[in-house]
């Protein structure tokens, strides 16, 4: 479970075709279903059966619409693809293009055949400010991993010593030893306070201090020096304090995995870090409300979609507030800056709450999807605007 990159986002949001195909379903974990159920699969012919529906009502053939369909089709006999599900599934399809996601929370089951993705349900596990680093360490190895509320992947280009005896080599040899085959090392450790005979060492509390510092030498220069995004260390308690006191990273999570998880599965250790973090990434959506109520009776904040939708459409927008699962159908022309709502959804529609977030995130500002009643002024749609 990788990333969505920005590109790969990107491609998604910017995608016009006619028609496209967004199906949104929840899933279970091998663990949860009785395999010759296979519920899951039985979901996804249902909701195939629906889109091929709407496709010869949009005027193709049975031929056309089955053989537009057929990825999908091709995914109910995948039992692999089954058996590596989380809570929910995204597939999107479009005349030669094919993609899923696996994701991590529950999705309410959804079909929307239109000119572009409908991507709205995936912005939970997308908001771009639920980005978050893990350092997995030991006196043996360490990793690095940037993660969201979408899953998690290692930072293989992050060149990190390898262990204690990692720094103690480097050091004996006066800096000729190379912590990986082709990645860079280290700037060496002043002599006055790590000398760099091994002997001089006054005991093991030494040398974990210095491999510790060279970790954070390593991050520093190579990611962390321009960044601000949470740290959430994971390794036995001594060591978490020990790191602590060596970091000059201001980020670092008060809470910490504690244990050793040098050999711990990717998944479980992004589920962990999940959890921990989940007090910190509700704090952002709280301090981003109470940003719109301080600033509620001046032109920064609106709730009317009539302001919103043509605002994120021009980089106005900084954050953007959205009822979960809501819709509003309608057309906006960027152009002429002309926007027609509807009540129910007449062809050629889009969901403008989509279109609203995508073109925020796109534009570098904050979504967040939040419950109906926690909505500025019981609306669908609210923003805080840069201007």
């Amino acid at each position: 479970m990788e990333l969505l990159s920005k590109e790969e986002f990107a491609e998604l949001a910017n995608y016009q075709s006619d028609p496209c195909v967004s199906i949104f379903m929840p899933t279970h974990r091998s663990s949860e279903v009785v395999q010759n159920e296979k519920q899951d699969p039985i979901i996804l012919k249902t909701q195939l059966q629906e889109a091929e529906k709407q496709l010869r009502q949009k005027g193709m053939s049975k031929g056309e619409a089955e053989q537009f369909l057929q990825p999908g089709h091709d995914l109910l006999q995948h039992e692999l693809f089954w058996n590596n599900q989380l809570e929910g599934l995204a597939i999107f399809i479009a005349e030669g293009f094919f993609k899923t996601l696996t994701l991590p929370l529950p999705i309410k089951g959804e079909l929307v055949v239109n000119s572009s993705f409908y991507i709205s349900p995936l912005m939970p596990v997308l908001t771009n400010d639920e980005q978050f680093y893990v350092l997995v360490f030991s006196k043996h190895v360490s990793r690095f991993y940037l993660g969201n509320a979408y899953g998690m992947q290692e930072l293989n280009a992050v060149v990190l010593p390898q262990g204690i005896d990692d720094v103690i080599n480097f050091q004996e040899k006066e800096g000729n030893q190379i912590f990986r085959e082709g990645g860079p090392a280290p700037e060496p450790v002043p002599t006055d306070t790590y000398p760099h005979n091994s002997s001089h060492y006054a005991n093991e509390k030494d040398y974990l201090a210095n491999y510790l510092r060279a970790i954070d030498q390593g991050l520093w220069k190579q990611v962390l020096a321009n960044d601000h995004k949470p740290l959430l260390l994971a390794a036995v308690d001594s060591e978490v304090g020990a790191y602590r006191q060596v970091s000059r990273y201001k980020h670092i999570s008060e809470e910490a995995i504690f244990g050793n998880y040098e050999r711990e599965d990717k998944l479980v250790l992004w589920e962990k870090a999940r959890e921990k973090l989940a007090p910190y990434f509700k704090s952002v959506h709280q301090s981003a409300l109470e940003n719109y109520y301080n600033h509620i009776a001046t032109p920064l904040t609106s709730s009317m979609p009539e302001t919103v939708i043509p605002a994120s459409f021009y980089s106005r927008v900084s954050d953007l507030f959205v009822q979960k699962d809501a819709h509003i159908w309608g057309t906006f022309n960027e152009a002429d800056n002309k926007l027609e709502i509807h009540d129910q959804k007449q062809e050629g529609d889009e969901c403008l709450v989509n279109k609203a977030v995508v073109k925020t995130v796109l534009n570098g500002g904050t979504v967040h999807i939040l419950d109906a009643e926690e909505m500025p002024k019981e609306s669908i749609i609210a923003a805080f605007m840069r201007y």
